[in-house]
């Protein structure tokens, strides 16, 4: 069993970023899971929906001692729900234990109903609310068993050979939806400089330009001083490639 403490608004936090990354798929649900893996130093959550990948992280206390254990796959609907049912407000931001330990699961074997153990992700907060998210990773359909390995990859490309780090306010990012239609492209197109706009062209009907916010660091600074350097296992560009697959 391995116990993490942390506020509502840090699971909060944890998990909202790789939400919109998930996808609903009859034939491939295992892209609606949300990973939720443990190392050594923080707990990454991760999703893909097979055209983006998006991993956040929060950085575990020193002192926490965590056993490590297998990723869990818990349903992104799940845990839209779990958000829902732990609220937090500026002036309430109560704390959070999450328990990652095998529990009964129900399952129907030959029509008979019976149960099974295995790994869930307990939340309980301090006034007795429980909520259980069950596990759903097939080792032999993951689609994320090797996020580190991809991310890495990117991470240690050759600043040389990077164009420049472009800041952008997030505020703005959906407003370029509105120009797509049904099964259309956003292009987008960075000048030679950081602090440039930001060409965006949709097919043939529709372009724009986006003004970046101030340039305040080279790409080399900015991942440079990124703790998923050490989170990854990043690896010399064109050496051999960290292991990507179960941590």
């Amino acid at each position: 069993m391995t116990r993490i403490d942390m506020t509502t608004r840090e699971w909060h936090e944890l998990v909202k970023p790789v939400l919109p990354h998930t996808a609903a798929d009859a034939d491939v649900p295992e892209l609606g899971d949300i990973r939720i893996e443990l190392g050594d130093h923080a707990v990454c959550a991760v999703a893909t929906d097979r055209y983006t990948l998006a991993a956040e992280r929060h950085q575990l206390a020193d002192d926490a001692g965590a056993e490590i254990l297998d990723p869990v796959h818990v349903r992104a609907t799940e845990v839209s729900a779990s958000l829902k049912l732990f609220p937090y407000s500026k002036e309430y931001d109560p704390p959070l234990r999450l328990i990652i330990d095998k529990v009964p699961f129900p399952v129907t074997v030959v029509g008979q109903k019976t149960k099974i153990r295995q790994l869930a992700i307990t939340i309980e907060s301090h006034d007795g609310t429980r909520l259980v998210l069950h596990d759903h990773r097939d080792a032999n359909r993951d689609p994320l068993a090797n996020w580190r390995t991809m991310l890495a990859k990117a991470l240690a490309r050759p600043m040389t050979h990077a164009g420049p780090a472009l800041y952008l306010n997030a505020a703005q990012l959906g407003r370029w939806a509105a120009a797509c239609r049904k099964g259309e492209r956003l292009a987008v197109f960075t000048g030679a400089e950081g602090d440039d706009v930001v060409l965006i062209c949709v097919e043939k009907h529709f372009i724009g330009a986006w003004k970046p916010v101030s340039y305040l660091d080279s790409p080399a600074v900015a991942l440079g001083e990124s703790p998923w350097m050490g989170e990854l296992g990043t690896f010399p560009f064109g050496g051999s490639e960290p292991d990507g697959g179960e941590q």
